[in-house]
């Protein structure tokens, strides 16, 4: 009989969904992962200081709007056999450490705002399964990334927005991160990690800051992959997840 596709260890959202019955119990130990698919691999380097690159994202095989909670970040990924550069469609099983923090233990600490995590599979080691199709983008609402505890559900996970406003020009900091406002700010004003608060569209993939997008343009979709750091962001992996 053929092995299942999907492998016998636990799916992503098996690990990461909130909402199941002891997961606190997951977090700080080993998890065991079978049948995730890359969806990206970061290659480019935005801050141009060699420092950029490496991230690898992931989600199950087969994950829908209906089974959110299916995509992680890999944080210093290793791989059997050691030579292999995964791509996006690559399927692999993985054995890491689940995290869920509240903070960056920097100098000073980088607090993120209260409520909010970054999710990941901490140094996890990774065995090449077989290779498949990049999964089709989950659609989902733009008003989602507005608030996180609707966002994390896409975290991870290849997804696409339509009909989305800059609501700001596109700002490119001196160390060359691109954001672009396309949720509002907090009413509030609260402002945490720093001046970005609002959902933004980001370049951490691709330079988004080659569409010089200006207060009031619009998009008719964008496709790109759900990730958080002080905010949610979306960050497309190439021209063709842009349709203006």
């Amino acid at each position: 009989m053929a092995p299942p596709p999907g492998g016998k260890d636990k799916r992503i959202r098996e690990v990461v969904d909130p909402t199941i019955e002891g997961h606190e119990t997951f977090v700080g130990a080993t998890q065991a992962v079978s049948g995730a698919v890359v969806i990206a691999v970061d290659n480019y380097d935005e801050q141009a200081d060699g420092k950029g690159t490496g991230d690898v994202y992931v989600q199950d095989i087969g994950a829908t709007k209906e089974t959110p909670y299916a995509g992680i970040n890999l944080f210093a990924p290793t791989f059997s056999p050691g030579n292999l550069v995964v791509s996006p469609g690559d399927v692999v099983d993985m054995r890491g450490t689940y995290q869920e923090n509240s903070q960056i233990p920097s100098k000073p600490p980088i607090v993120f705002p209260p409520g909010s995590l970054l999710v990941q599979l901490s140094q996890p080691r990774a065995t090449f399964r077989y290779e498949t199709a990049v999964p089709q983008p989950v659609d989902i609402d733009l008003a989602d990334l507005a608030d996180f505890q609707k966002g994390r559900r896409w975290i991870g996970m290849l997804v696409r927005i339509k009909n989305i406003t800059a609501l700001d020009d596109t700002f490119v900091a001196t160390k060359g991160r691109a954001t672009t406002d396309i949720t509002p700010q907090p009413a509030d004003g609260f402002v945490f990690c720093g001046p970005k608060p609002a959902a933004t569209l980001v370049n951490a993939l691709y330079p988004t800051q080659s569409l010089n997008l200006k207060k009031g343009d619009k998009l008719k979709s964008v496709t790109g992959v759900v990730l958080f750091f002080c905010n949610l962001q979306i960050a497309p992996r190439s021209a063709a997840d842009i349709e203006k």
